[in-house]
C-alpha cells in the first residue's frame, strides 16, 4: 500500500515527450500549481568525453556559453569578430616572439582588449532574464553532462526559447582568455580545498583507464594551454541536437508550448555526433593506497569499483551506502562517531551514468589521537562484521524510507523536478525513470544487499587515500 500511494503522488505530473527532426529531444512536466516554468537544458556532454590535453574543456565551455552569441552580448558583432581574432593570432604568436617583438605583442593586445570591452554587452544573457522575473539561473557541468537551468514566469516562454537557442546554436567565444583565467582561478582555489583534493587523489587512484579520473574543473596546465580553436571544435562536435534534453516543467501546455520550441529550436541544425568509445575500466587486483602531503586535519577516503547505474546491483548497493553511514542511527555512526574513532564518517556512490562503472566511496575523518591505520583497520571490520551477521530488516526498511523520501522532496521542486526528467531521458529514454527506481527499491531485500557487500566491498578490491597527518 505504501509503495502504491508513493507512485501516486509521483506518477501525478502529466509527463509528455517528443522528438523534434533535427533529434532534439523534449519533455514536459505539468504542474499548474503556480504560474512559473523551469527551464532545463541538458547536454550528454562532460568530462569523459575529454583527453589529456584538454581537461576541463567541458568546463570552460559552460562558461563560455554565459558570454552570448552573435546576436547577445554584442553592440557590433562585425567588428568584434575581426578584433577577437587578432586577439586569438596574437596569443598564439606569444609562446614563439622574441622579447622585443613580444613587448610590441602585448601592447598590441592591450589595446585591443580595450576596443572588443568597448563593443561587449557585457551580462546580456543574465539581464535579459532578471529583467522579466528570472531566478535561479545557474549551469553545472559533471563527469557525463552539462546542464543549464533557471526559472521564469510561466508567460516568458518565448523570451527562454528564443534566448537559449541563440546561445547553444550562435556560440562566441568572447572575453576567452580572461574567462580562462577566471575557472583557472577557481581550479586553484579547489587545490587549496583539502576536500576537493582528497576527492581528485581519490578518484584517480581509483580509476586507472577509464576518462573519469582526471578533475571535471581539469587540471592547470590543459586549462592554460587550451586554444579557442580547440573549445570550438569541441563545442561543434559535442553540442547537438541529438545530444541534449529539453525539459520544461511548470505552468506548461504541452500541444501549444511545443510550437514554440519548434519555432526556435527546430532551425538548429541536425549533425551526427561521432561515435563514442568510452576506455573502461579493468579489474582491480589488489589494494591501491596513496598518501597526500597537505596541512589540514586528516581525512581518508575509501573507493570500491560498483555495478553499472540501472541494475539492481547498483541499486542494493546505494541502500547499503545509506545503511553504513545516513543518519545517526547507522552502523558506521555509531560504531565509529560515537566511539571517539572518528569525528565524522559519510558514504556515496557515483553512478557515472552507465558509462563506466560506478564507485562507492567511504569518507572518514579520523578523531584526535587516532591514526589511519586504526581508522581502516576500524572500517574494514565493521564491514567484515556486517557480512557474518548480516543487516537487520529496520535497517533497510529505514534505508528504502529514505531513498523515497529524497526523491519525493525532488517532486516537490519544479527546478529540481525538471533537472531529474532531464537526467533520466538522456540516461535511461524514459523521463519518468524514477518511478521504476522506487519500485525497484522496493524489491530490494536484505540478501541482495548482503550480496553486493560480499561482492564488491573488500579490502582487495579497495582504493584508500589518506590526506594530512602521518601515513
Amino acid at each position: 500500500m505504501l509503495l502504491f500511494l508513493i507512485l501516486g503522488v509521483l506518477s501525478g505530473p502529466e509527463v509528455t515527450k517528443y522528438v523534434l527532426d533535427n533529434g532534439l529531444r523534449v519533455v514536459f512536466v505539468e504542474d499548474h500549481s503556480a504560474p512559473v516554468f523551469a527551464g532545463v537544458v541538458q547536454f550528454d556532454v562532460g568530462s569523459y568525453l575529454e583527453h589529456p590535453g584538454i581537461t576541463g574543456v567541458s568546463h570552460l565551455l559552460e562558461h563560455m556559453l554565459f558570454k552570448g552569441s552573435k546576436k547577445l552580448g554584442t553592440i557590433d558583432y562585425g567588428r568584434e569578430k575581426k578584433i577577437i581574432q587578432r586577439i586569438w593570432d596574437i596569443y598564439e604568436k606569444l609562446p614563439y616572439a622574441d622579447s622585443l617583438e613580444r613587448s610590441k605583442l602585448r601592447e598590441e593586445l592591450k589595446k585591443l582588449k580595450e576596443e572588443e570591452k568597448k563593443l561587449v554587452v557585457s551580462e546580456e544573457i543574465w539581464k535579459i532574464y532578471y529583467r522579466v522575473g528570472g531566478a535561479n539561473m545557474n549551469a553545472s557541468t559533471g563527469n557525463t553532462s552539462t546542464q543549464y537551468f533557471l526559472l521564469l514566469p510561466s508567460n516568458k516562454k518565448e523570451v527562454w526559447a528564443k534566448t537559449e537557442s541563440d546561445r547553444f546554436q550562435n556560440l562566441v567565444l568572447r572575453e576567452f582568455y580572461s574567462e580562462r583565467d577566471v575557472v583557472n582561478e577557481e581550479r586553484r582555489m579547489g587545490d587549496g580545498n583539502p576536500s576537493s583534493v582528497l576527492w581528485d587523489n581519490l578518484i584517480a587512484t581509483a580509476y586507472i583507464a577509464a576518462p573519469v579520473r582526471w578533475p571535471v574543473i581539469g587540471w592547470e596546465s590543459d586549462i592554460m594551454n587550451i586554444t579557442p580553436q580547440e573549445v570550438m571544435d569541441y563545442y561543434k562536435k559535442n553540442y547537438v541536437p541529438e545530444r541534449c534534453v529539453i525539459v520544461l516543467a511548470g505552468d506548461v501546455y504541452p500541444e501549444k508550448d511545443i510550437k514554440l520550441v519548434k519555432k526556435y529550436f527546430g532551425r538548429w541544425k541536425k549533425r551526427k555526433p561521432p561515435l563514442i568509445r568510452i576506455t573502461q575500466e579493468p579489474e582491480q587486483r589488489g589494494t591501491r593506497r596513496a598518501h597526500v602531503e597537505f596541512r589540514a586535519t586528516p581525512r581518508m577516503g575509501i573507493a570500491f569499483h560498483g555495478p553499472y547505474y540501472g541494475t539492481k546491483d547498483y541499486f542494493a548497493l546505494e541502500l547499503l551506502s545509506m545503511i553504513l553511514t545516513d543518519g545517526n542511527s547507522s552502523i558506521m555512526r555509531q560504531e565509529l562517531v560515537d566511539k571517539g574513532i572518528a569525528t565524522s564518517v559519510n558514504s556515496y556512490v557515483m553512478d557515472f551514468d552507465k558509462k563506466v562503472v560506478s564507485l562507492m566511496t567511504i569518507f572518514v575523518n579520523p578523531a584526535p589521537g587516532k591514526n589511519f591505520k586504526e581508522v581502516e583497520d576500524s572500517v574494514f571490520s565493521i564491514l567484515e562484521s556486517i557480512k557474518k551477521e548480516g543487516i537487520s530488516q529496520r535497517s533497510l526498511k529505514r534505508a528504502k524510507n529514505n531513498y523515497k523520501k529524497d526523491i519525493l522532496s525532488w517532486q516537490k521542486n519544479v527546478l529540481w523536478m525538471a533537472i531529474g526528467a532531464a537526467s533520466n531521458e538522456r540516461v535511461m529514454g524514459d523521463p519518468e525513470y524514477s518511478f521504476k527506481v522506487l519500485k525497484t527499491i522496493e524489491e530490494i531485500k536484505i540478501e541482495d544487499v548482503m550480496n553486493v557487500l560480499k561482492k564488491y566491498i573488500s579490502l582487495d578490491r579497495a582504493t584508500i587515500v589518506t590526506l594530512g597527518g602521518e601515513k
